[in-house]
């Protein structure tokens, strides 16, 4: 037999040569298990938004507002400038709740954009302070006055007592329809309330007389 034809040893397949790998399994089990999909990430909760409850304040004392008001000579501009209102105010109230405080804050927008439109519309001479009214009351003095060279000069007159009354009646942030008085129509917003505190009115006391010269002289 010739070099050439010398019988060979067949080869060893890998796993004859490894008796310690196991036989591969053949079947539906060999098939790939398909890999488990991802859950899905959990959606973030939204927190509630804190609605402060309506509080019955019960007091003896006298009760101040601060308000704002819109007034305008037709009710149809009154109306306009109203419904513009209450629709800011639904947009405000159809945004996601995701803030605890949202409340307060869609609060202070609600005022901010009352005095936007206070500045442009307005035909009162609060409308460079956006409407602001400032602290109203009860049987306050409605027709203002101020001395000058010691005479009273009236002032423009600003709000009536039937104003004034509706304002006490209102419900924070809450636009009722326009108010008319002999002023005009008048959208008005209620925003905060306080215990009324009387302030004392301190009178300057008058200076004494200085003497003549010369009466003064020691003796």
């Amino acid at each position: 037999m010739s070099k050439s034809e010398q019988p060979h040893e067949p080869e060893e397949s890998p796993h004859q040569r490894d008796k310690t790998a196991k036989e591969p399994e053949v079947g539906l089990d060999s098939e790939p298990k398909p890999k488990p999909k991802p859950k899905p990430k959990p959606k973030p909760k939204l927190r509630k938004a804190f609605v402060p409850k309506k509080l019955i304040k019960k007091s003896d004392k006298p009760q101040e507002y601060r308000a704002r008001h819109i007034r305008v000579s037709t009710l149809d501009s009154a109306n306009i400038f109203r419904q513009a209102l209450l629709d800011f105010q639904k947009e405000l109230a159809s945004e996601p709740i995701d803030d605890p405080d949202k409340v307060f804050h869609d609060q202070a927008k609600v005022e901010n954009y009352f005095g936007r439109i206070a500045k442009k519309y307005s035909t009162c001479p609060t409308k460079f302070l956006g409407g602001d009214l400032d602290w109203v009351y009860k049987g306050m003095n409605v027709q203002p006055a101020a001395t000058f060279g010691g005479q009273e000069i009236k002032q423009e007159q600003k709000v009536t007592s039937e104003l004034i009354d509706a304002i006490t009646q209102l419900e924070k942030y809450i636009i009722p329809e326009p108010i008319k008085t002999k002023l005009g129509y008048h959208i008005i917003l209620s925003c905060e309330n306080r215990d009324r505190v009387e302030k004392e009115i301190i009178k300057a006391q008058p200076k004494p007389k200085a003497s003549p010269a010369g009466t003064n002289i020691p003796t």
